[in-house]
């Protein structure tokens, strides 16, 4: 069975195996009187979020990182939004140019320049002022930016440059169920066993328990999907869950900590069930530089 089949294979598979773990928790929490409508939500959200990610990625290098593109612009302009950052149209052309810029090497296969981009970016941003001949607000501006582009851009760039590798498909893959199947697992168990807060003052629903059950899910489902990547060790496919699990659990509490201060629930209502695209897609973009180096030390990707 070829990898595209056996991704359609396994992603239809965990659909339904998600599906049914959700017709039992509805049986549980009708019992106990508990409503789980939200995560009925989530779950049908995924047949619409799926094909536009999957298909691309399966059949099309480019398109996938078109896509990727597109994704992280659009990450970007609701962290604008939030910030206030888009009220200066100046620096939001140099930024949306600074996120193209980002995936060049991407596009180009180019690993040395994809590696070193981070540099000219906080260069240009700091450049600016200069060239405006303006001070006040410049520094709050400078650092909103600066982080924006790299976090936004280059962060999530890595998922599009992992494409370009020998086992790129695999890859992808195995980075995006497990951090999403993560995430969904640790919201199951908090929900079931959750007493101990994780961060009480950022994000009062995440659990111990819940991190502690969507770690243990991830830990199997990564030998469950070694199929996909027959070359990882033990120890690295361990660890390399490990990684995933706590640095998925890390983005999502950095977007929290960040709408917490600015006193938001969502940073926007595009997704049924998940709010934004921040909302669904920053344990993403944190875990992809961590994943993304950590099987290159091991496993050169380029």
């Amino acid at each position: 069975m070829g990898v595209e089949k056996t991704i359609l294979y396994l992603i239809g598979s965990i659909l339904v195996a998600y599906g049914a773990v959700l017709v039992i928790l509805t049986i549980i929490f009708k019992i106990q009187k508990q409503d789980i409508k939200s995560m009925w939500i989530r779950y049908l959200a995924w047949f619409l979020m799926i094909p536009p990610v999957l298909i691309p990625l399966l059949y099309s290098r480019i398109i996938f990182q078109m896509v990727m593109l597109v994704l992280s612009l659009l990450c970007f302009r609701e962290y604008s939004r939030v910030v206030g950052l888009w009220k200066d149209k100046y620096y939001m052309a140099v930024c949306y140019v600074s996120v193209l810029f980002c995936y060049i090497p991407v596009f180009l296969v180019r690993f040395g320049f994809f590696q070193v981009i981070p540099v000219y970016l906080v260069i240009l941003v700091l450049l600016v002022p200069l060239i405006r001949g303006e001070y006040e607000h410049m520094i709050q501006k400078s650092c909103l930016a600066m982080l924006g582009i790299v976090y936004f851009g280059w962060f999530f760039a890595h998922v599009g440059f992992l494409r370009n590798t020998p086992y790129g498909i695999a890859y992808v893959f195995f980075l995006f169920v497990l951090v999403e199947i993560n995430d969904a697992s640790a919201y199951i168990f908090g929900r079931l066993f959750g007493r101990h807060k994780l961060a009480p003052k950022i994000s009062p629903k995440k659990t111990a328990e819940g991190f502690i059950g969507g770690l243990v899910v991830v830990i199997a489902l990564s030998f469950v999907f070694r199929v996909l990547t027959p070359g990882f060790s033990v120890y690295h496919r361990i660890l390399l869950a490990f990684v995933i699990a706590v640095g998925a659990t890390c983005g999502d509490l950095i977007m929290s900590f960040i709408k917490r201060d600015l006193q938001l629930k969502d940073f926007g209502k595009v997704l049924p069930g998940h709010g934004g695209l921040l909302d669904r897609l920053d344990s993403i973009i944190f875990v992809a530089p961590l994943f993304f180096h950590l099987v290159n030390l091991f496993y050169p990707l380029v």
